[in-house]
């Protein structure tokens, strides 16, 4: 029997959390797909039903994943099945599958709803023995689990304490074949990878904004024009010089144009030499526009 263990291939303890993972994440996709069957009908429908809910989505992934295939969905992608003899062809035998849907499926349901059992029966003295013995005893799994998996990552075998009990262990379905890789690719991948990350570091360090009244200030900007807060009519009063919008509480910065006074001080605060985009007046004072250019927009 050692001599045929020895001939297994070791499968990576990676792809066995990986696989766990993914059995994880499908039984809560259909726990979410249940959920939203739902959402119409009355609040607390399915609250009431959920522990045998999730132990018939539980039961029917073990009928058409375990039961049938020896492989959970997750180790399926991963080209793994489960092995409950030496031999690496051999799959789980009947009982070894009874007793993993014995486990799964209703200790798991017996979990959620060891609670709710002690209210129904009266909360007894005897009862309340027996649910603090299962508390207990969760506490004790919770602790073995642990200390389970650091015996995992040591020797690579019996991810969970269902695998240990049962003696079932994962092996590789098909024959692994030996990935070609070129330096080439994993350079570029490399190089990307570092690219992207300073990228990442360097984003936020510089003023987006800054730079981009800079560069409209030197494509659009005409040089200093009349700046006269006289010369303003109704036109300007009407737009806004940055958002082009009819302007809201209205401010200037002592030129003819009127700015809405979230884009002015916005611009202001992000760029300290924020100029104005029109006439390239400098944002040294905010003031609100008096009363008078506002008689001649209303006129």
């Amino acid at each position: 029997m050692a001599a045929s263990e020895e001939n297994i291939p070791p499968v990576l303890r990676v792809s066995q959390l990986d696989a766990a993972e993914l059995d994880s994440a499908i039984l809560q996709h259909l726990k979410s797909q249940v959920s939203r069957c739902f959402q119409y009908f009355k609040p607390g429908v399915l609250t009431r039903v959920e522990p045998e809910v999730n132990a018939c989505l539980r039961f029917l992934l073990w009928k058409f994943t375990i039961h049938t295939a020896s492989a959970t969905v997750g180790q399926k992608l991963l080209n793994l099945r489960y092995s409950g003899s030496p031999s690496p062809t051999a799959g789980l035998t009947d009982r070894q599958k009874l007793l993993y849907a014995l486990i799964v499926v209703g200790g798991k349901w017996l979990q959620d709803r060891s609670h709710d059992l002690v209210i129904w029966t009266g909360r007894t003295s005897l009862f309340q023995s027996v649910f603090k013995v299962l508390s207990t005893a969760e506490n004790c799994l919770k602790v073995a689990s642990v200390l389970n998996f650091l015996v995992f990552l040591q020797q690579g075998r019996y991810q969970s304490l269902l695998e240990r009990a049962l003696s079932i262990r994962p092996v590789y379905d098909r024959k692994q074949a030996i990935r070609q890789v070129s330096f080439e690719y994993m350079t570029r991948e490399l190089l990307w990878h570092g690219f992207a990350e300073f990228l990442f570091f360097l984003l936020p360090l510089i003023n987006i904004r800054r730079w981009k009244n800079v560069v409209t200030n030197q494509l659009l900007g005409s040089g200093q024009q009349d700046c006269d807060v006289n010369l303003r009519g109704p036109v300007e009063l009407k737009e806004c010089a940055v958002c082009g919008e009819w302007p809201t509480n209205p401010h200037d910065i002592g030129c003819q144009h009127v700015f809405c006074f979230y884009c002015i001080k916005a611009n202001q605060l992000a760029d300290p030499g924020f100029s104005c985009p029109t006439c390239s007046q400098p944002a040294n004072q905010i003031r609100p526009v008096n009363s008078v250019p506002v008689t001649i927009m209303s006129s």
